[in-house]
């Protein structure tokens, strides 16, 4: 992203240029838009949007990184508010499951449309996610296991096991109480099953 000398309205023109990119990079995926229909979407003119990224891989690419952030502060308040590991799991999925159903949409784009991007690219967002989301779930179930709330286990293998439970209901659109009961089932299968006996 060309960050050297912005205009002032920098800030909300990159926010109105990922409002819209998203909306149709999960409308339509990776490859069925193109960066002029981004930029119709944004209200700007084609050189304006090149003016802030490259190319479509870089804005895709920063799209997946600011919902990664605001992924990464959700575990981060769930570590700060919450004590066991069932509790800052729980808080973890209320949060994500609460985010609107495009951010959260884009987690699902993030593993479903990665194969469009240059292995550098996606070598880098890789490591990201697995660094910032990946790691510090398992962080958690790590700290579970030597709190004796879950018996030991490959804690990475474990994560997987959790987020693939969780991952169906990203995309979907049910109302609250029928996604607090599937987090409440998540958690009581996932925690009890592995609980220590």
């Amino acid at each position: 992203m060309n960050d050297t000398h912005l205009p002032a309205d920098a800030p909300d023109m990159l926010a109105r240029i990922i409002e819209a990119a998203t909306g149709l990079f999960v409308a339509r995926g990776y490859r069925g838009i193109a960066m002029r229909e981004i930029a119709e979407a944004a209200g700007i003119s084609k050189a304006g949007l090149y003016y802030h990224f490259k190319d479509k891989e870089e804005l895709f690419l920063a799209i997946l990184t600011a919902n990664l952030a605001a992924v990464v502060g959700i575990i981060h308040d769930a570590c700060r508010q919450e004590t066991t590991a069932r509790q800052r799991v729980t808080h973890m999925l209320r949060g994500i499951l609460a985010l609107p159903p495009e951010q959260r949409t884009i987690i699902r784009l993030a593993n479903q449309e990665m194969v469009h991007v240059s292995p550098a690219g996606r070598s880098g967002f890789d490591e990201l996610y697995h660094r910032r989301f990946i790691g510090q779930v398992e962080e958690i179930l790590q700290a579970g296991i030597a709190q004796g709330e879950l018996r030991p286990v490959n804690s990475l293998l474990a994560t997987w096991l959790l987020l693939g439970m969780a991952y169906p209901l990203l995309s979907s659109n049910h109302p609250n109480d029928a996604m607090n009961e599937a987090i409440e089932l998540i958690v009581s299968v996932f925690f009890d099953g592995l609980a220590c006996r």
